[in-house]
């Protein structure tokens, strides 16, 4: 390419560098030619590797060591200027480079250990020679260039002669960027995109202008001065230019393409890029340094905020599931183009470049969607994508979102990891010069982010760290949120609401907020203590706090702002006259209980007294010890652990001379327990699951007792399946999960040989429910109003047959994973919950089906809003009643907003006096959702899963007939997939009628995620 420009446009400009002498292309050819010569006689051989060491204010020189290096027939290790010895080192070595090329001597290279030739010397050695020493092949190595190294070292890159030409003319006509006489870039020496230009500059038909670094003023002024008509950059460099103001005081009206790769360009920022170059086309180009010369560029298009366009072949790109099969347009994949020309590697050799490379393909690391038409979406780059629970938080959005802001510079966003949730996202910004308001920002990104993808923690820096090509180094800003700090900063609570308010912080979060700029996210806050946060500030303050209050707000000084603000609620509570009860409910609220009885209680003795024969029945987990067991040391742990929780050993004894159903609760001094332990080898899985069963359906007796049941049968020495139970109107899943912690350290202790350790120090099970039920006023206004004048019953719905026997079957369904995860986006985008999401998708079925818009679902919460009740066992578990309106023909998103609405002013009143509202709705619409599937497992012992069966095999009447609908029950996986069960009564539904509901709601799952 040099040889044809030297000859027909010997004295054209190729390359100007600010403050040196222009290089036209035939001084170009001579000065390379001369050095190749100096390289062979200094015994360099075809096929070796060179190390370029070129600081960036020598463009000019480096162009002409890339070029001399594949005179002599070797390749050239391109390095940065800014790249450690240490990364330099570990370049030249996996790229076993022979010698290092440089302007003067260079440290790096003794770092090496290469010898370090001059280029003036070079030229100098091969002077009056004008041939080139060797031609090299299209498949001979031309250049080892070094990743950005955002998320670690950076690896070397191996690219042939061919892979640098692809797509390239000898003699092109007309010449890419016809349009300018001159281009300027200010990218570094070693990056992928200050390669891209290099060869550009062979081929193209303006001058580029070189700047050694990029100074926005000087930038501007650069263009201004030389009409300059294309212009190269990097998202950090548009930022910039925006930042500064440089349009308004340079005359940037000649730039005619805009040209951005390196990173996604944030929609914000492109929209401000259009505006400030309005005679510009903005064009982003889509690679990176393996996939080069496999690029996507497209013009940036208003319609497609975030797009980086589609290729010019759709099949030069795929995107590829977790197995490794393509997804459907919409779903989430991994982002793979294929290369023209020979393949690229990394110079680590052939185990490092299988995970990248692969049969002409690139793995480019990115996570990315097609829309309908075939452009690609971004979602992030893979390492970064936060796993927060069971949700993928994209940074790529919070981002986005941040730049909208008109007082952030620059933002960068990253997961940092979090004890509970597994990662947290948090955010870095640049305040612009007029400054910045923290609290003013937190709204802005409230309003248009999910909870989820809230920055827990917001760092306000000077500055981001960025590489040469741009890109955030993420692992050098995590430092930075991971550094300690070296003394204690901001100002301390002063006044009444800020002190009152970090007492409260300090029970809920176990250490002291110390200013009023702390953030309750970042001193070990996440979604499950928000939700005590506020519920203890409603309490303790006569306020009606939200969760919202927390996300929206969650420094100390903005709290309590808020608060010196909020209404009282003095006037606001809705007391409950006697005479407005139930006549059972307001003679078992008289009985002399032992402990008070939660709602959920009330309502299970309300329910089981409405018809002889029913029972709530029992809680049960069920896992496989595969290492040795004790059973006999188990159940003596277990009746320990049963000594010490109180509501284990309550029963529900007959109050004589009351009315039927009426029961006080009695707290027995000694522990209880129905064990079974069988030796069974030879059993198959499902007859010991019968046996499971059969223990599980045994605690029916709440007069009596055992409230607690255990059975383990052993098949061998290291294979036992345990099952441990509770009955429902003593315990709650929550308890279960608490009891089996307890049983295994109890059981770890014992079969050591040591005494139980001592239980920990907590209120009493009466104060903890006490504390709940006091917070029933607050609530019992909203859930009034609410449920004023609601349906009994989804009704009518077909296929459901009269019945007054009820006997649960089950059906399991599966959403696949990428189909999960795109639902779970799209509830994001609206700032709702997974759990809202299928919600809105389940009423939007049952509205269809029943032709009733006016719906109530009821879905479980933990109603554990106190830090101390996480440790207790006891039946605190909530029904959330919500009634939405789904009238309208609303479409996905307008009744997801309903749903998330109602949903969001439910919880935030979790506790309610739900025995009192219950008998107005009986036949609501269950639904369940597990945001995390962790499988049972005794703390201390080697333990997988048992499934515990769905079905029931006790049926129990109800008078009057069965009204109900099947009971959508639904679990994440760890895969991301999610698990759904239809539970119906058998008596109603036939197989064939849920399987048409079950196909139904896969419809509109897929209806719901974009296909």
């Amino acid at each position: 390419m040099l040889d044809d420009r030297a000859r027909r446009h010997p004295d054209r400009p190729a390359l100007l560098v600010p403050g040196r002498p222009a290089l036209g292309y035939r001084a170009w050819r001579e000065r390379a030619v001369r050095a190749a010569h100096g390289l062979a006689r200094a015994g360099v051989r075809p096929g070796e590797r060179v190390l370029l060491l070129f600081p960036n204010r020598a463009w000019d020189d480096y162009a002409v060591a890339f070029l001399a290096a594949h005179y002599a027939g070797a390749a050239g290790v391109v390095v940065r200027e800014d790249l450690s010895a240490e990364d330099t080192a570990r370049l030249a070595g996996d790229s076993t480079a022979a010698l290092a090329l440089a302007p003067d001597a260079d440290a790096r290279a003794a770092a090496a250990g290469l010898r370090c030739l001059r280029l003036a010397d070079l030229e100098a050695d091969g002077a009056g020679e004008d041939r080139p020493p060797h031609r090299p092949g299209p498949g001979d190595l031309a250049q080892v260039i070094g990743t950005s190294g955002t998320t670690g070292a950076p690896k070397g890159v191996q690219a042939a002669h061919a892979s640098l030409t692809a797509g390239q003319r000898l003699d092109p006509r007309p010449r890419p960027y016809a349009h300018s006489a001159h281009a300027v870039h200010a990218f570094p020496i070693g990056t992928n995109a200050a390669q891209v230009v290099l060869v550009n500059a062979l081929v193209a038909a303006p001058a580029t202008i070189c700047l050694p670094r990029f100074d926005a003023e000087e930038f501007g002024r650069t263009v201004a001065e030389h009409r300059v008509g294309t212009v190269f950059l990097v998202p950090s460099m548009a930022v910039e230019l925006l930042n500064t103001g440089v349009a308004e005081r340079h005359d940037l009206g000649s730039v005619l393409l805009v040209s951005c790769s390196a990173a996604a360009l944030p929609a914000p920022v492109a929209t401000a890029l259009r505006e400030a170059l309005p005679t510009a086309t903005l064009v982003n180009t889509y690679t990176s340094a393996e996939a080069s010369p496999a690029q996507i560029s497209a013009v940036v298009d208003a319609r497609r905020p975030g797009s980086v366009g589609r290729p010019a072949n759709p099949a030069d790109l795929r995107l590829l599931g977790e197995d490794g099969e393509p997804v459907e347009p919409g779903e989430v994949g991994e982002v793979w183009l294929r290369q023209p020309g020979p393949p690229r590697g990394y110079t680590a050799g052939a185990a490092a470049s299988a995970a990248v490379f692969r049969d002409g393909w690139v793995r480019m690391g990115d996570l990315g969607r097609l829309d309908a038409d075939g452009y690609l979406h971004l979602v992030d780059r893979e390492s970064d994508v936060i796993k927060s629970g069971a949700l993928k938080v994209s940074t790529l959005r919070i981002e986005d979102v941040l730049h909208a802001h008109p007082r952030v510079a620059d933002a960068a966003a990253l997961g940092l990891p979090h004890p509970v949730m597994g990662a947290v996202p948090v955010a870095a910004v640049v305040p612009a010069a007029d400054g910045l308001d923290l609290d003013e920002l937190r709204l802005f990104l409230a309003a248009r982010l999910g909870r989820a993808e809230l920055p827990v923690r917001i760092l306000v820096t000077d500055r981001l760290p960025r590489n040469p090509s741009g890109k955030v180094v993420k692992h050098e800003l995590r430092a930075r949120f991971e550094a300690p700090a070296e003394e204690p900063a901001g100002t301390p609570p002063t006044t009444e609401h800020e002190r009152a308010l970090a007492a409260v912080w300090r029970r809920i979060l176990g250490r002291p907020a110390t200013a009023v700029e702390d953030e309750f996210f970042a001193l070990g806050g996440d979604s499950f203590r928000a939700v005590q946060l506020a519920a203890a500030v409603s309490a303790e303050f006569g306020v009606t706090a939200a969760t919202a209050l927390v996300f929206e707000r969650p420094s100390l000084r903005a709290q309590a702002a808020w608060l010196a603000d909020a209404p009282r609620n003095a006037g606001g509570l809705l007391p409950v006259d006697d005479a407005d009860l139930s006549p059972f409910l307001r003679e078992l609220r008289a009985q002399p209980h032992d402990i008070p009885l939660t709602s959920q209680q009330e309502n299970f003795l309300r329910w089981m007294a409405e018809a002889e024969g029913r029972n709530v029945g029992s809680v049960a987990v069920m896992f496989r010890v595969t290492e040795a067991l004790d059973p006999r040391l188990l159940t003596e742990a277990l009746y320990e652990a049963v000594r010490r929780h109180p509501a284990l050993r309550t029963r529900f004894v007959p109050v004589p001379g009351a009315a039927p159903g009426i029961r006080r609760a009695v707290v027995d001094p000694e522990a209880e327990v129905e064990a079974v332990l069988v030796d069974a080898p030879g059993e198959s899985d499902d007859e010991v699951s019968a046996r499971l069963i059969a223990v599980r359906d045994r605690l029916t007796d709440v007069g009596e007792g055992p409230m607690t049941g255990l059975a383990v049968v052993s098949r061998g020495p290291d294979d036992h399946a345990v099952l441990l139970a509770v009955h429902h109107i003593v315990g709650d899943g929550w308890s279960v999960g608490v009891l089996l912690r307890d049983l295994g350290v109890i059981y770890s202790a014992l079969r050591r040989g040591r005494p139980a350790p001592p239980p920990r120090p907590m209120p009493t099970l009466g104060e903890l429910v006490t504390r709940a039920n006091a917070q029933w006023p607050l609530s019992r206004a909203h859930f009034a109003r609410t449920l004023a004048g609601a349906p009994e019953a989804v009704h009518p719905f077909p296929g459901r047959a009269d019945t007054e026997t009820v006997l649960s079957a089950a059906h399991r369904l599966t959403v696949p994973a990428a189909r999960a995860t795109a639902l779970r986006e799209r509830a994001a985008e609206a700032g709702a919950t997974p759990f809202q999401a299928l919600a809105t998708v389940w009423l939007g079925l049952l509205a269809e089906r029943s032709g009733q818009d006016d719906l109530v679902l009821m879905t479980p919460v933990p109603g554990r809003t106190t830090p101390e009740a996480e440790q207790a066992v006891g039946c605190f578990v909530q029904s959330l009643l919500l009634r939405v309106d789904a009238s309208g023909a609303p479409g996905f998103a307008e009744l997801l907003a309903r749903v998330r609405d109602t949903a969001t002013a439910a919880l935030d009143r979790q506790l309610y006096p739900f025995a009192e509202f219950s008998p107005l709705v009986p036949f609501a619409a269950w639904i369940r959702y597990e945001s995390w599937n962790a499988p049972a497992q005794l703390p201390g012992l080697a333990c997988t899963a048992w499934e515990v069966p769905r079905s029931a095999t006790v049926p129990y009447p109800l008078p009057g007939g069965d009204r109900h609908v099947p009971e959508l029950a639904a679990t994440e996986q760890p895969d991301g997939s999610l698990v759904c069960w239809l539970r119906y009564n058998e008596h109603a539904f036939t197989t064939a009628a849920v399987e048409s509901l079950a196909a139904a709601l896969q419809a509109r799952i897929a209806d719901a995620a974009g296909g």
